[in-house]
């Protein structure tokens, strides 16, 4: 048999389990309520659906460009211009099928297996479960209320003192997942 690789040991991400849980209740005819994970808005906005139909219509199916159409990075571009005043080129825009594959995109072009990153705690499970799957070493640096749930300079120094090698990176997520900072 095959021994398993170190990166297989993986804590799950457990807001899946609940979520399984919730819908196997609301299955079963329980009441539930559930905010398990984030999901997109249900029904689909207008925009979408029409666009699917145009698409289902015209025979426009199949696979894309592997980080975005053109056309979609233009667009992207575009609001980033008209809402930020932000100039961004297009062919700087990778866009994903969620999250999880972006980080998983990034973690790979910024980091080596090895390489200490720090990230808040309490934060989103998934980034630290990616980077260890990802053989990094995640620093967990408590972000409680008096620091107002998120890193601070002095926080990044402490813990960056501690443990000899240093920090190749410091994940800040704005908005913060799950405080919202």
């Amino acid at each position: 048999m095959a021994q398993m690789s170190k990166r297989s040991a993986v804590e799950p991400f457990h807001a899946m389990d609940v979520l399984a849980e919730a819908t196997q209740r609301r299955d079963s005819g329980h009441p539930v309520i559930s905010m398990a994970v984030g999901q997109p808005a249900h029904p689909a906005p207008k925009a979408a659906l029409d666009a699917a139909r145009r698409a289902l219509d015209h025979g426009r199916l199949g696979y894309t460009d592997a980080l975005g159409t053109l056309a979609l990075k233009r667009a992207i571009a575009a609001h980033y211009h008209s809402r930020h005043g932000i100039t961004l080129d297009p062919r700087r825009i990778a866009v994903t099928t969620g999250s999880s594959a972006g980080f998983n995109l990034a973690f790979l072009a910024l980091f080596d297996p090895g390489d200490r990153v720090a990230i808040a705690r309490p934060g989103y499970p998934a980034y630290r479960n990616i980077m260890a799957a990802l053989g990094l070493e995640v620093v967990e640096i408590e972000a409680n209320a008096e620091a107002g749930f998120t890193l601070t300079p002095d926080s990044i120094e402490r813990v960056a003192a501690r443990g000899g090698r240093p920090l190749k990176g410091v994940l800040l997520a704005s908005p913060a997942n799950p405080t919202g900072r």
